[in-house]
C-alpha cells in the first residue's frame, strides 16, 4: 500500500508540474508571436509611409488623379497599421512612449504632404515643393529614426521571451523525462510486490492442502488405534464423531481465512489496478503531446526516450485491463446453459479476420459437439487460444491451425492445433502462470495473462486444461469441462 500510494503521488506530481510548464510554453510563445506580430507591424508602417512618399511624388512629377487615389489609400493604412501597433504594445511602456512621439510626426509629415499636393493643384510652385520635400524628409529621418528604436527594442524583448521559452521547454523535458523514468519505475515494482504476494498466497495454499492431509492422516491413525483400543464399538464410534466434528471444524476455519485472505488480495489487486489507469493515461498523453508539439526541438534521443515511455505506459495500461478482467472473474457468476461451440469458434475468427486476412492461413472446424457452459466465458476462451495460435503461427509462409474436439473414456475433449513455433515441454508448467512468458515480448507481444485467464474459466467449469508441444513444431491446447 506505501508503494501504492507513493507511485500514485509521483504521478499525480508529475502530472500537476507538465501541466504547468505546458501552459507556461503556450503563454511564452504566445508572447513570442505577438512580438513578431509587432515587428512586421514596424515593417508595414515603414513600408506604408514609402508608399504615400511615392504616391505625392507621381502626383507632383505628372499631375495625374490616379496617384491622389494611391496617396490616400497610403494614409489610410499608415493609420490602420500605427493604430494596430499601438494595441499590440499596450503593455510595454517604452513602445507606448515610442509611440506617443512618433504620432504628431506621423501627422506633420501627412500635413507637409498635403500641403504640397494642394500647392501642385493651385500654383505648381517648384522651389515651394523643393522646401515642403525637404522638410518632410527631415521629419521622415526623426520617424525613420524612432522606429528604429521600437524595432531594436521589439527584438530585444524577442530575444527574452526565446530564451525563457527555450529554458521552459528544457525544464519541461527534464520533467518528463525523469519524471515519467521515475514513475514506470515505482510501478514496476509495485507489480513485483503484487506478483510476491500472489506467490506467497498460492504457498499458503500448498501449506493449506498439506495440513488437511496430515490432520486426516492423524484422524485415521487415532479411529484406528480406538477402535483397537475399546472393547465396545459405542465409545469408538463417539469418538470417532468427536474427531470428525473436529475436523470439520478445523476445515471451515481453514477454508474460512483462506477464502478472506483471497478476497482481501483481490479486491486490493483490483484497487491498485483501477487506480493506476488514470495516471498511466496522462503519462501516455503528455508524452504524445511533448512528440507531436515540440519533436522539432527534440533531438532524436530525447524523442526515443519519450517513445520509450509512451509505449511502456501503454504496455502496463494493457497489463492492468487484463489484471482487472482476471481479477474480477472469480466474482462473477456463472450463467451455464446448453452450448453449440461452432458459432462461438466463427464469431470468434470473424472478429479476429483483419489480423490475418492479408496472411495464408488454413483454419479446419471439425464436429463440435454441444456442452454446458456460460457461453460468454467459453467465447473468452476460444478467442485467447485462436488468438495464441494465429500469432505463433505469423512467421509460417502457410499457417495451419485445427479446432476439433474427441471422446476420451467419456470426456469430451476440445483443442486448438496449429504448426507455430511451439515450446519446450520443460516450461509447460509455466504456461498458465499469471504474467509468464515462454517468448520474448519483442517477438510475440501480449500481457502474459490471456491463458491464465482461459485456465481461471475452465477451473470455473469444473474443467481441466493442458497443452503439448514441441519447439518449432507447433503446439496443441486441450480443454475439457466439467459436468
Amino acid at each position: 500500500m506505501g508503494g501504492f500510494a507513493l507511485a500514485l503521488a509521483l504521478l499525480l506530481g508529475i502530472e500537476a508540474l507538465l501541466y504547468n510548464s505546458t501552459a507556461k510554453q503556450a503563454e511564452t510563445a504566445r508572447l513570442v508571436a505577438r512580438t513578431h506580430e509587432v515587428l512586421a507591424g514596424i515593417q508595414e508602417l515603414i513600408l506604408r509611409l514609402t508608399d504615400a512618399e511615392t504616391a505625392r511624388r507621381g502626383f507632383i512629377m505628372t499631375s495625374q488623379n490616379r496617384y491622389l487615389t494611391h496617396y490616400s489609400n497610403a494614409v489610410e493604412r499608415v493609420s490602420r497599421v500605427f493604430s494596430h501597433l499601438r494595441t499590440l504594445t499596450r503593455d510595454d511602456p517604452r513602445q507606448q512612449l515610442a509611440c506617443a512621439a512618433l504620432d504628431p510626426l506621423i501627422r506633420d509629415r501627412f500635413e507637409i504632404y498635403d500641403q504640397s499636393i494642394r500647392g501642385q493643384v493651385n500654383e505648381a510652385n517648384p522651389e515651394r515643393q523643393v522646401t515642403l520635400t525637404e522638410a518632410g524628409q527631415k521629419i521622415m529621418e526623426e520617424i525613420r529614426t524612432l522606429i528604429g528604436q521600437m524595432e531594436k527594442a521589439e527584438k530585444d524583448v524577442r530575444s527574452s521571451r526565446q530564451a525563457a521559452a527555450e529554458a521552459n521547454f528544457l525544464e519541461t523535458r527534464r520533467f518528463a523525462l525523469v519524471g515519467s523514468a521515475a514513475s514506470v519505475t515505482m510501478l514496476g515494482l509495485v507489480f513485483f510486490l503484487l506478483i510476491r504476494e500472489n506467490a506467497r498466497r498460492q504457498l499458503a495454499e500448498v501449506a493449506l492442502q498439506k495440513a488437511n492431509e496430515e490432520l486426516e492422516r492423524r484422524v485415521s491413525q487415532r479411529t484406528a488405534e480406538v477402535t483397537e483400543a475399546l472393547a465396545g464399538y459405542q465409545r469408538a464410534e463417539e469418538e470417532i464423531k468427536k474427531l470428525n466434528e473436529e475436523l470439520e471444524q478445523r476445515v471451515v476455519e481453514r477454508t474460512a481465512q483462506l477464502e478472506a485472505a483471497n478476497k482481501e488480495l483481490e479486491g486490493f489487486s483490483y484497487a491498485v489496478a483501477h487506480d493506476l489507469r488514470a495516471p498511466l493515461r496522462a503519462i501516455h498523453s503528455f508524452s504524445h503531446i511533448l512528440l507531436d508539439d515540440y519533436a522539432p526541438h527534440l533531438d532524436a534521443e530525447a524523442q526515443g526516450y519519450l517513445q520509450l515511455v509512451s509505449a511502456n505506459a501503454l504496455h502496463v495500461g494493457q497489463q492492468i485491463d487484463t489484471l482487472l478482467e482476471f481479477a474480477s472473474l472469480s466474482r462473477r457468476a456463472l450463467a451455464k446453459q446448453t452450448v453449440a461451440p461452432t458459432p462461438l469458434v466463427q464469431q470468434v475468427l470473424d472478429e479476429l479476420r483483419p489480423t490475418y486476412e492479408h496472411r495464408q492461413v488454413e483454419i479446419v472446424i471439425g464436429d463440435l459437439p454441444t456442452c454446458q457452459a456460460d457461453p460468454l466465458l467459453l467465447t473468452q476462451v476460444w478467442a485467447n487460444l485462436l488468438e495464441n495460435a494465429l500469432k505463433f503461427t505469423r512467421g509460417r509462409a502457410v499457417a495451419h491451425i485445427e479446432v476439433g474436439c474427441y471422446d476420451r473414456q467419456g470426456e469430451q475433449v476440445y483443442f486448438v492445433r496449429d504448426n507455430g513455433v511451439g515450446f519446450e515441454m520443460q516450461y509447460v508448467a509455466k504456461l498458465f502462470g499469471v504474467f509468464q512468458r515462454l517468448h520474448r515480448v519483442e517477438d510475440y507481444e501480449g500481457t502474459g495473462v490471456g491463458l491464465a485467464l482461459t485456465q481461471r474459466i475452465v477451473q470455473r467449469h469444473g474443467g481441466r486444461i493442458w497443452a503439448e508441444a514441441a519447439m518449432d513444431q507447433g503446439a496443441t491446447v486441450y480443454f475439457a469441462l466439467g459436468e
